[in-house]
């Protein structure tokens, strides 16, 4: 019984230290849009895409996100 008490104070110790969330943004699929918002965003910086393809895209993704 103290080992399964040490075992979840460890796991809750670990999450606590997470400072940059790595653990978390492994478990949450909210993290999707933002990886493909950035690599929409570097295909328009890289200009394989038009300003006006861009646009329609990041729309698609915003309007049709995961809820």
């Amino acid at each position: 019984m103290m080992i399964i008490g040490i075992v979840i104070f460890l796991i809750g110790l670990f999450l606590v230290l997470d400072r940059n969330n790595q653990v978390a943004n492994r478990l949450c699929f909210c993290n999707r849009e933002d990886k493909s918002l950035n690599i929409l965003k570097e295909r328009y910086a890289r200009s394989e895409i038009t300003a006006d393809e861009f646009n329609t895209m990041k729309n698609t993704l915003v309007n049709d996100s995961p809820a």
